[in-house]
């Protein structure tokens, strides 16, 4: 799954991208709004290949990244310059052997790109397993170090698509009614903005769906 956020935050950080590169999830599926490979060409990119669990465009080779012992990471292991893998883990049954994975894959000095969804609605393709804060994804990838001035958010719900700093506390619910809320559900939550800002039902805020993108290297 490729967004207009995702390819943003490829193009912002061009100059940290250097080939070859390797794509985690790349299989395009018809509701993708954006192509991951596609973009990476368009920058002037040539060595990408992609790898997911499921045949289809945009995979060169099927892997299951959770198996660190498997032909492709055997065959690879420090060889890619950089690793893409953007919203990808919150949809595997062991994140952290997924990270190993790409640990490995990765060439010392080289550079992971990622991004994990924070709040979001339960989807399935075909899993919908884990959610991460900013923190947890340093500890999902323990092996690399993070550049904290990179890290970004994005809120998926905004009508117009935009990457903003990462800080805390992170957004709410912004004012304006949202395309998939109901009139009736609108009103409350303005009365409960209004009236209850310590917490009717226990509840002190509302997060939009929220995405979290970040930079890391393997020294």
């Amino acid at each position: 799954m490729a967004t207009g956020n995702q390819i943003s935050y490829l193009i912002l950080n061009k100059a940290l991208i250097s080939e070859p590169i390797l794509i985690f999830g790349s299989k395009q599926y018809d509701f993708d709004k954006e192509n991951i490979k596609t973009s990476l060409e368009r920058l002037g990119f040539k060595d990408i290949t992609g790898i997911d669990i499921i045949e289809g465009e945009g995979v060169d080779h099927i892997v299951d990244i959770t198996d660190i012992n498997s032909d492709f990471i055997k065959n690879h292991t420090g060889h890619f310059s950089t690793v893409i893998c953007m919203e990808v883990l919150t949809h595997v049954r062991n994140p952290f052997k997924a990270a190993e994975s790409l640990a490995l894959l990765l060439k010392k000095e080289g550079t992971a790109i990622l991004s994990e969804c924070y709040v979001r609605k339960i989807t399935k393709m075909p899993l919908d397993l884990w959610r991460f804060t900013y923190d947890g994804t340093k500890e999902l990838f323990s092996q690399l170090t993070f550049d904290d001035s990179k890290a970004m958010i994005s809120l998926t719900r905004e009508k117009n698509e935009k990457l903003l700093q990462l800080k805390y506390p992170l957004p709410q619910l912004l004012a304006q009614k949202h395309s998939d809320e109901s009139g009736i559900g609108f009103l409350l939550r303005r009365i409960h903005r209004k009236f209850f800002a310590d917490g009717i039902f226990k509840i002190s805020r509302l997060l939009p769906e929220t995405t979290i993108y970040s930079i890391a290297k393997k020294k």
